[in-house]
């Protein structure tokens, strides 16, 4: 396992999400969990808890990086690519559909937060392989 690659790993979680949560889709992601609507108390709240909300998200990145190394450490990088992809479609893909499904929002906002989300962890997982099979 390569510590190195994992921790970058993390890192580059960090900065795909703030781009892709920021300037290209932040504001419908907003508007579709409701942010637009927070009073003044409930977004004071939020910010209070931002700190806390990205350290755990940065362990979380650890623990997917820590699990995607396992499955390609040491594989060419069109095999580790290849193999993060199968892993995106088989669950990720796939749990994010079914939440979409079953949130309850509108369907077409429904969809439009699962391409969303699907779609930053299609180049998340993607950056991962690349990132780890640099590494080996």
């Amino acid at each position: 396992m390569n510590y190195v690659a994992i921790l970058l790993c993390a890192i580059a979680s960090m900065i795909i999400g703030g781009i892709w949560y920021g300037p290209l889709f932040g504001k419908t992601q907003r508007q579709m969990m409701g942010g637009d609507t927070m009073t003044s108390e409930q977004h004071e709240a939020m910010k209070k808890a931002m700190g806390k909300m990205y350290a755990l998200q940065f362990l979380l990145s650890l623990i997917t990086a820590i699990v995607l190394d396992y499955f390609i450490m040491g594989t060419p990088v069109i095999v580790g690519v290849a193999v993060s992809v199968i892993i995106w479609f088989g669950f990720i893909l796939t749990t994010i559909g079914g939440s979409a499904l079953w949130s309850g929002k509108p369907k077409a906002w429904a969809w439009k937060m699962f391409f969303i989300s699907s779609g930053a962890q299609l180049i998340t997982f993607v950056v991962y392989a690349l990132i780890i099979t640099a590494f080996k």
